[in-house]
């Protein structure tokens, strides 16, 4: 004889089973759920614990995502019309191609010029020359009347201001040479960045096979729940990623033209033209002020090697790139993808600088925007929206869906005023 129990609260027909056992068993399926919890849990605490110990040794594996991320897109436009593992080989040997030839063409004269830079910037005797240079600049241009008591100051002031100098340059060079060995001098990151070309192609060869491995694994409770957060956090990353990596890529070009064109100009000179302009395209990485970071190097190394008017050149071609980058390349290279408010994005910039080092600097931005729509939608689930409501909320917060249970007015109210 089959009968429900409804007093024990099962919920399911058992046969002759009394209240008492219905609510062990109750219990234990309540502590199945709670050990699935737990083991999730510490799953998530043991890779993040593996994570922080590995530290350093995951570095490459950080760039191999960010090639996996400038790849993907190529690979599965290529995929329609050859085999997926032939369109990453593809790439592959483009991209070596384009490595070899800025190897062969580029580097050998960008490692000189950076020596040559560390060694001669901000010598003693350039630095006497150079406000030499300023105080004649100074008598020809400035009225009779204010050079006297101005020359005093000048004067009384050029030990302090050479001294300073001096150690800024000599500080800067030795902060970046530092990083550099810091970062070559890491076994296992050279180890590691041996081993990303080949872990990125099983990534990129994978991806369809990952994606049904993980609907696998996960319930289907919370499979719909995951890919949106995958969905969310891609957003974030994938569009800010490429467009950062392009727009320093141009910013650097361009500020090698605009370094080599004042330098060909009558009267100009400019050196260091290379490391100068990697510089500013490394610097534009940095949002907010990537492209004041990239000209003051620039403008205070050509002070040193070409006086004051190449100087001048210099701090005009930069602020007209950056007048051309703001108003005519990030809207269209990275368009709203971070809409974070600047106050909040400098704020988020100096903690992740303070935590991370200059990685932190460089994510802060996608980080900062990845956590505020991951808080939007875990605001919105538990509001009792489903998850595709909770996710066309945070993608297109403009336009709200209505939930069901809601009447038209109560729509309506939810447009004129949006969650947050």
């Amino acid at each position: 004889m089959i009968r429900t129990v409804p007093s024990a609260g099962c919920g399911v027909k058992v046969g002759h089973i009394s209240p008492r056992l219905c609510d062990i068993l109750r219990a234990a399926l309540i502590s199945r759920s709670t050990a699935r919890v737990i083991l999730v849990g510490l799953t998530i605490s043991l890779i993040v614990g593996l994570i922080i110990v590995a530290g350093s040794a995951l570095a490459p594996f950080l760039i191999g995502s960010v090639l996996v991320y400038l790849l993907l897109p190529a690979v599965n436009a290529l995929d329609r019309w050859m085999p997926r593992w032939a369109a990453i080989l593809l790439l592959y040997v483009a991209g070596l191609l384009v490595v070899i030839t800025l190897l062969i063409l580029l580097v050998p004269s960008l490692i000189s010029q950076t020596i040559r830079l560390t060694i001669n910037v901000a010598r003693p005797d350039q630095l006497e020359q150079l406000m030499a240079q300023i105080v004649v600049w100074y008598q020809t241009n400035v009225p009779r009347e204010f050079q006297s008591p101005l020359e005093q100051i000048l004067r009384a002031s050029l030990p302090g201001i050479q001294a300073n100098l001096s150690t800024l340059a000599t500080t800067t060079a030795t902060f970046l040479l530092g990083q550099i060995r810091q970062v070559f001098s890491w076994l296992s990151f050279v180890v590691g960045l041996l081993i990303v070309p080949i872990w990125a192609f099983y990534v990129l060869n994978d991806v369809r096979k990952v994606r049904l491995f993980i609907n696998r694994q996960l319930h289907y409770r919370i499979r719909a729940d995951f890919w949106n957060v995958w969905s969310i956090l891609d957003r974030a990353l994938s569009a800010y990623v490429r467009g950062q990596l392009l727009l320093a890529l141009i910013i650097g070009i361009a500020a090698a033209v605009s370094l080599l064109v004042i330098n060909l100009a009558p009267g100009m000179k400019v050196d260091y033209i290379l490391p100068l302009a990697l510089w500013a395209g490394i610097a534009e990485l940095v949002p907010m002020i990537g492209a004041t970071l990239g000209a003051i190097p620039a403008v205070i190394v050509t002070l040193f090697v070409g006086g004051l008017p190449s100087a001048l050149a210099v701090l005009i071609a930069f602020t007209i790139i950056q007048l051309v980058e703001n108003n005519l390349l990030v809207p269209r290279v990275i368009g709203d993808s971070v809409g974070v408010h600047p106050a909040i994005l400098i704020i988020m910039l100096v903690i992740f600088g303070k935590l991370f080092g200059l990685l932190g600097v460089i994510v802060a931005a996608p980080a900062t925007a990845a956590a505020r729509d991951l808080y939007r939608y875990a605001y919105h689930r538990l509001s009792n929206r489903s998850p595709a409501e909770a996710r066309a909320l945070v993608l297109s917060p403009a336009r709200p869906v209505a939930r069901p249970d809601r009447p038209p007015a109560a729509a309506a109210f939810m447009r004129e005023r949006p969650l947050p």
